[in-house]
């Protein structure tokens, strides 16, 4: 008996899942059931299925810096990167689950290895290599910090890491979140600014240009050399 015909009576109650689904379709559903349930609840979403990033490219492996250095074995034959969401294939080679489908899809149904004929219902989730890579010590990737974690601690650490940096509202800038403020109200070259004399308000990359037109700026008039309001001496500059 296989193990979808033994978990049968649960699926005929997902009608949502299964209901009306083709042999194949529900022989993929049972694979992807025993995937979810073969995962470790204590990993963090690091380790889950890969999702499609916006514009609708599906994540490849884990491309960031190992150390100790990536062991071969846990490296994509495809895109070369840690695997994520490691699959095998009955010929035994490991891939990440989005580049061989993508693979199955694109050239055929073939292994990029070995040529041997491969379907994508054949593929199975190799939870052992997830669960090893996601505890490989790897490096934070913003620049700046020396921190290293486990590969599923990553995703955390990034968002709350000193060094993580966040587009400046002002003037699209990458700046570091810690220093954002900062940045902002000393720095950005379009903070708001005032002018001392006038009191008019523009961005401070235009400070020069309206110190040059500022009416109550004080000049040198080039007859006499006193230091004048501009309106007093009419100069056009």
């Amino acid at each position: 008996m296989s193990c979808f015909e033994s978990d049968k009576s649960s699926l005929e109650n997902d009608e949502a899942c299964c209901g009306g689904a083709t042999a194949s379709q529900l022989s993929n559903c049972a694979l992807a059931m025993l995937e979810k349930e073969g995962s470790d609840s204590a990993l963090s979403p690091t380790e889950s299925t890969p999702i499609s990033l916006q514009g609708g490219a599906p994540l490849q492996g884990y491309d960031v810096e190992f150390d100790p250095p990536l062991e071969s074995k846990y490296e994509c034959p495809i895109c070369l990167m840690a695997l994520r969401a490691a699959v095998q294939t009955p010929c035994g080679h490991r891939f990440c689950r989005s580049c061989i489908e993508k693979s199955i899809r694109d050239t055929g149904q073939r292994c990029p290895v070995d040529n041997e004929v491969l379907r994508e219902d054949q593929l199975f989730p190799d939870n052992f290599a997830k669960r090893e890579i996601l505890s490989l010590m790897v490096r934070c990737t913003n620049v700046g910090c020396t921190d290293k974690m486990e590969l599923r601690r990553l995703d955390g650490h990034v968002m709350k890491c000193e060094f993580a940096t966040v587009p400046c509202p002002l003037c699209q800038d990458a700046v570091w979140k810690s220093q954002l403020e900062i940045h902002q109200s000393q720095h950005c070259q379009r903070r708001p600014v005032s002018c001392p004399d006038c009191v008019e308000s523009f961005v401070y990359e235009d400070s020069k240009i309206h110190e040059s037109l500022c009416p109550f700026a004080n000049v040198v008039c080039q007859y006499c050399g006193m230091e004048l309001i501009r309106d007093q001496v009419g100069m056009d500059t």
